[in-house]
């Protein structure tokens, strides 16, 4: 096994852990402690947000110093033990405290993205984008059909021992690939950059934060819709358990991996109306409208548009910011973007249990609905001319400094 897919495998199986309970906290916290507040599951998902959002730039500080996967050697097996212990805990507080603890050393497997970027070239990073997104993809597919079966067959608890044995996982694969020398050392080659960074500027990094402002709005409009889905599904569909909720919320990302191979099949220029930002952001609004109709068959149908425009635009806003940035600034830019991305998934955590509490199942997707929407028009003003898939810059044009996303 390369080290390229090493890092693609561990970037699955952390999914997959992620994945496992996104669609059904509600049903964790009803049968575990008892507790059916939407307010008190959208702050949970709120604070993984803010854990993640506060603690990666400190991952990304401690990779200016130590290789990546010797972090993640220790981080993964630290989170599995957290994991492990939250399994246990005999309160919802001590749940918080553990699980948050975990997903603080868990959110370290970013890391992956920047160093992986570090080892392609211009000319390949882009299909290696590409390939990060689908498998990420691949790995909310599994983790919410699989976390739907375990939760029909042995409970909700046990999908906290699946999360464990995925950051187990990843431990092994990074031991793998350091004793078997496939680890490439990147430390040595920017060693000015690393005790003297520079630093990150509004006035210099205009386009950049112009960008992780429609990000924001984009990530806004994709998480508020997931906390309480599987719920929304038991109600709008005639059919089907946890485990056919948990597929009906993979969808996108079935058509995520479907939308890959049509864009290969067909050879569908960087520029065709069907992948260009501003209009699958109009699209991805449609979808999620759609999605707020009590039909299953409409429905889906809004799944299915929302995937197809979530696929796309996370792979343009990945090259954009690709193109606004250089190798030696990933890490840092990536934590900037990373910062930007949290913050939208944290508002809508919180406002998705409000949403919930005051104006039913439907008012999420019709407020993603809007934020798309935002960011649509956000992206007109910002890149007016600029096509979507901006070219990955050469080693001989001059780059503006900016970042990369996941």
């Amino acid at each position: 096994m390369s080290l390229k897919y090493g890092l693609i495998l561990m970037t699955v199986f952390a999914v997959i852990s992620d994945a496992l309970l996104i669609p059904f906290y509600p049903q964790f916290f009803s049968e575990r402690y008892g507790l059916d507040s939407p307010f008190h599951v959208g702050a949970y998902v709120a604070a993984i947000s803010i854990v993640v959002m506060c603690v990666f730039p400190l991952w990304v500080r401690v990779a200016r110093r130590i290789e990546t996967l010797h972090i993640l050697q220790v981080t993964q097996g630290i989170a599995a033990a957290l994991c492990l212990a939250s399994y246990w805990a005999p309160g919802v507080a001590s749940y918080w405290v553990l699980s948050l603890l975990m997903f603080a050393f868990k959110s370290s497997y970013l890391l992956n993205f920047p160093y992986l970027m570090r080892l392609e070239t211009d000319d390949t990073r882009a299909a290696t984008i590409g390939v990060l997104s689908v498998t990420a993809h691949l790995g909310v597919i599994l983790g919410a059909v699989v976390g739907g079966s375990v939760i029909d067959g042995w409970g909700v608890r046990q999908c906290v021992l699946l999360m464990a044995g995925a950051d187990l996982v990843q431990m092994a694969i990074c031991t793998y690939l350091i004793r078997s020398r496939r680890m490439v050392h990147v430390l040595g080659q920017d060693a000015p950059e690393r005790t003297a960074p520079r630093r990150f500027s509004f006035a210099g990094h205009a386009p950049i934060l112009k960008l992780a402002v429609i990000m924001l709005l984009f990530d806004f409009g994709a998480a508020i819709v997931r906390p309480f889905f599987s719920v929304y599904w038991a109600q709008a569909a005639a059919f089907g358990g946890e485990t056919v909720a948990g597929a009906a919320f993979a969808v996108p990302k079935m058509v995520a991996v479907a939308a890959l191979l049509i864009n290969r099949w067909l050879a569908l220029s960087e520029h065709h109306p069907a992948r260009r930002t501003l209009g699958n952001l109009l699209l991805g609004a449609v979808g999620l409208l759609l999605q707020a109709a009590p039909d299953t068959a409409t429905l889906l149908i809004g799944r299915v548009l929302f995937g197809w425009a979530l696929f796309q635009l996370v792979i343009n806003f990945d090259i954009k910011l690709y193109a606004l940035s250089t190798p030696d600034d990933f890490g840092r830019d990536y934590g900037v973007i990373n910062i930007f991305q949290n913050t939208g998934v944290l508002i809508a955590s919180f406002t998705a249990g409000s949403l919930v509490s005051v104006y039913g199942l439907q008012a999420p997707f019709i407020v993603a609905c809007a934020g798309f929407v935002l960011a649509a028009a956000l992206w007109l003003w910002s890149f007016p001319a600029t096509p979507s898939r901006t070219p990955l810059p050469t080693q001989d044009t001059e780059k503006p400094d900016h970042a990369p996303v996941a």
